[in-house]
């Protein structure tokens, strides 16, 4: 383990809008990978999704979870620039390989199916609301 992060420039997970949308990106990847499996298809081509479909997903997180996003994730638009840092954290980390469009999970990123999270706002006495914390609500991996 590298616990120091001396040999990788990704952290995962991480802090902030990048590393969010790069966990929900895994997240919902990894659910149509087990998904794939669960109804037979299990070949990497059946888990595989489009790039504009990793967009179109962000586009409806948020929806969710957008409050909690930097100013410019959430403009029109930003999803599709969104997918592109996700996907390519997730190439780094070796979670996923791109092939003409379509975006293949790679066994490792089962990891990451954690499930639903829940959103609990945290408070602390110097500040009126320090921001949101995600919590996995039960892991399926």
């Amino acid at each position: 383990m590298d616990e120091a992060g001396v040999l990788t420039d990704v952290a995962m997970p991480a802090e902030g809008t990048d590393a969010h949308v790069t966990l929900l990106v895994a997240e919902h990847l990894a659910t149509g990978q087990r998904q794939g499996r669960a109804d037979g298809a299990g070949t990497a081509q059946a888990a595989g999704m489009r790039e504009h479909d990793i967009a179109d997903f962000l586009h409806e997180a948020k929806g969710r979870y957008g409050r909690y996003w930097r100013k410019s994730a959430r403009e029109p638009g930003a999803e599709r620039e969104l997918a592109a840092i996700a996907i390519d954290r997730l190439e780094k980390l070796q979670l996923v390989v791109r092939m003409a469009g379509v975006v293949q999970p790679l066994p490792a990123l089962a990891r990451f199916a954690l499930g639903e999270a829940e959103i609990r706002e945290t408070h602390s006495a110097s500040t009126k609301a320090s921001g949101p914390l995600f919590e996995p609500t039960g892991t399926t991996a």
